[in-house]
């Protein structure tokens, strides 16, 4: 399973878009972030730098940005165990968020450069879905993702809530999401342009709200909901999408099978990732990336005020 790159117009616009004026430009940010990298007694250094183009271009060639995102990256791989610890493709924890959602990133872009993630609830009994599971599993393959993915313009993520019910939004309800979502918002550098939801219910706006009360604004605005696969059309080709949506790509089930390989031949490199975090006791100054979550967000009694039934 390969992540396709952009062709030489889609470059094109991505350039523009992230502010990627020259051949060198890259090269000289990634150097500079590598040295302020290595000044940070706090910081690991024995770091994958394959990372390092995408959280620049992530970032829009803003380096101040680029070293919150490494900073804040590091430190919740050691603040957040439940997430970041015990990550084995072949375990049973793994192996039992897989059955719940089926996470699979596109190989190919949309025109503007888009790289389209699909996740779908399945039918697996709910009574032994876990949402501790399912993020480890979502941010494995982000991991993965920030390794192997070439140059991009931003995230669109679809998700089918064909079989969503409200068992599992009420396990969803609960403070680790408030964690999970700090992590993709601040650790990671996705730019993120939509979120469809499509075979929604009636009730899919209860999902929607658990998310938004922990979301930035931007980001609350650039939801979508479908009531078929087939109003995703005028925002992604059909051509890319999965022939589940009726669309020209392998099925969800072949390219989870392919991002289930990819996943077990990375197994050695999430058990070394283990240890590469952040030394708090040497860190110099405090910053926001150290912060208690609950003081980021001041919702833990959002919980006990949402409805679900």
């Amino acid at each position: 399973m390969s992540l396709i790159g952009p062709d030489l117009h889609q470059s094109k616009l991505i350039w523009e878009e992230i502010g990627e004026t020259g051949p060198d430009k890259l090269e000289n940010n990634i150097k500079l972030l590598k040295e302020w990298i290595s000044c940070q007694p706090h910081l690991p250094k024995n770091y994958d730098e394959r990372m390092l183009p995408l959280v620049v271009r992530g970032c829009k060639h803003n380096l101040e940005r680029a070293k919150v995102k490494v900073d804040t990256y590091y430190s919740v791989r050691g603040s957040m165990p439940e997430i970041f610890q015990s990550r084995d493709p072949l375990g049973q924890e793994i192996l039992e968020a897989s059955k719940h959602m089926i996470i699979t990133p596109l190989p190919n872009l949309t025109p503007e450069g888009y790289r389209v993630t699909v996740h779908t609830f399945t039918n697996a009994p709910v009574a032994d879905f876990e949402p501790a599971s399912l993020y480890k599993l979502i941010f494995m393959k982000a991991d993965i993702r920030m390794v192997e993915e070439s140059l991009i313009a931003g995230d669109v993520f679809v998700f089918d809530v064909g079989q969503l019910s409200l068992t599992h939004i009420a396990k969803l309800a609960t403070p680790l999401i408030k964690s999970a979502l700090h992590c993709a918002q601040e650790a990671y550098p996705q730019r993120l342009k939509e979120i469809h939801m499509i075979n929604a219910p009636t009730y899919v706006d209860k999902v929607v709200n658990v998310y938004k009360m922990f979301m930035k604004e931007k980001i609350r605005n650039r939801f979508h909901i479908h009531t078929s696969y087939k109003t995703l059309y005028p925002f992604i080709p059909q051509s890319i999408l999965p022939s589940n949506f009726g669309g020209g790509g392998k099925s969800v089930e072949t390219l989870e099978g392919e991002w289930k390989k990819k996943l077990e031949s990375y197994a050695d490199w999430f058990t070394k990732q283990e240890s590469i975090v952040t030394n708090e006791k040497r860190r110099l100054s405090k910053s926001t990336s150290t912060q208690n979550t609950d003081n980021i967000f001041g919702c833990e009694g959002a919980f006990r005020k949402l409805a679900i039934d």
